[in-house]
């Protein structure tokens, strides 16, 4: 059996890492703690939007995709400029090239067309389904939080970054919330006040400007709904921010051991990019986030297990404003120190026009939910029938998977 070499963190996660610790600190942020925790760490990351999971991890082994996706395809593996190459058949999109590390050290599974029960375009019934564990349940509990209380008092705390302790941790199982540090830019007129700061700077002051242009064009051509589908959270160029708190949280003797962060900015019906653009910016701040949390984590990062979902994927092809529409499967990733990874799990449905769903999205080759249940059974240790019964009831047909978890 070959010896797992753990992931390490490179010197810009460390300074990205520190650069965040300094602005925790010098905000102030209050922490919540546990009494009596156990090892085992579980987070879970929520990305707000609807993910282009081709983008993030594009399929360049398939013979469909660069005719598929038109002027969204990256450049092929080993090529000038190309996708980093993972498995011959699947890459990694540069700007998330932190997440290349985790990859080699075998800590990261990659399920690409995962999808829950819900089969829909609302990003809000769609993001209950994925909080609640199932679709069209009116459940008013998230199942994480039905998971920490399963866990009883020596590791049931539950901790997220936010303003607010979304729907996925409330619920009578002991969760709060973490005050992250105050954020200027969401207060009204802040680029505003930004752009009259620097009107005499003609660069800086023309990107305001179109970056603001592209802001309304955006509203103007997406539903109320979608301008909302973020619920409140931030940025994934700020989830860097984030991620060191939570690490900080979950690494201390005395803190939770269960922790969810939120990151909004995956809706992109407009002018999304390819190789560079505003996706890209968001692949980056996912990864380094992610990166971050790891160095945060220290050596409590081989007891953790992270899992990334959205609610729902993207169209395969471009819409006709060079961004994508709503679909069904996207890509899903389990990641940690805990995780034995460096492998693609669920079926590939392909992308030839027969094999795409209703939608023009990727068909489902796999169940999100079969990644929580691997996570709370086979890491967590609650009981496969707590699991089954109180936590996600209704998922047999989405068992864990047993040997991702070293």
């Amino acid at each position: 059996m070959t010896a797992h070499t753990p992931y390490i963190p490179n010197r810009r996660t460390v300074l990205a890492g520190a650069a965040a610790a300094t602005v925790i600190a010098a905000q102030g942020v209050k922490f919540s703690v546990a009494a009596t925790p156990g090892n085992k760490r579980l987070v879970v990351v929520l990305l707000r939007g609807g993910l282009d999971g081709l983008a993030l991890f594009p399929p360049f082994g398939d013979s469909d995709y660069s005719k598929m996706r038109a002027g969204l395809a990256l450049p092929r593996a080993n090529t000038d400029g190309g996708v980093l190459d993972l498995d011959g058949s699947f890459g990694l999109h540069p700007a998330a090239e932190d997440l290349l590390a985790f990859w080699s050290a075998g800590e990261l599974v990659i399920a690409p067309a995962a999808v829950t029960d819900y089969r829909g375009g609302s990003h809000f019934a769609a993001q209950d389904a994925l909080e609640t564990g199932s679709a069209g349940g009116g459940s008013k509990t998230g199942w994480l939080n039905r998971a920490v209380g399963a866990l009883g008092s020596a590791t049931g705390k539950g901790v997220t970054v936010s303003d607010d302790v979304p729907l996925i941790l409330r619920g009578p199982g002991n969760a709060s919330a973490a005050t992250p540090p105050p954020r200027p830019y969401r207060n009204p007129g802040f680029f505003r006040q930004v752009q009259l700061l620097y009107g005499d700077d003609t660069l800086f002051s023309s990107m305001i400007v179109q970056g603001e242009r592209d802001r309304q064009r955006t509203t103007d051509t997406v539903t109320a709904e979608d301008v909302q589908s973020g619920r409140g959270a931030d940025r994934a160029q700020f989830l860097p921010i984030a991620a060191a708190m939570a690490g900080k949280l979950l690494a201390s003797d005395d803190g939770p051991r269960v922790a969810v962060l939120e990151a909004d900015g995956w809706d992109t019906h407009w002018d999304q990019g390819a190789m560079d653009g505003r996706l890209a910016r968001s692949f980056s701040g996912l990864a380094s986030g992610l990166s971050v949390l790891a160095s945060a984590l220290g050596p409590a990062w081989k007891e953790t297990v992270v899992v990334v979902a959205s609610e729902f994927g993207r169209t395969v092809k471009p819409n006709a404003h060079g961004g994508t529409d709503h679909g069904f499967a996207t890509s899903a990733m389990m990641l940690g120190g805990a995780v034995a990874g460096g492998k693609i799990v669920g079926q590939w449905p392909g992308l030839s026009d027969g094999k795409l769903d209703k939608t023009g999205g990727i068909a489902s080759g796999f169940d999100t939910r079969s990644l929580f249940k691997t996570a709370l059974f086979h890491h967590m240790g609650i009981n496969g029938n707590t699991v089954a019964t109180t936590v996600l009831p209704g998922t047999a047909s989405a068992p864990g998977i047993p040997g991702l978890i070293r």
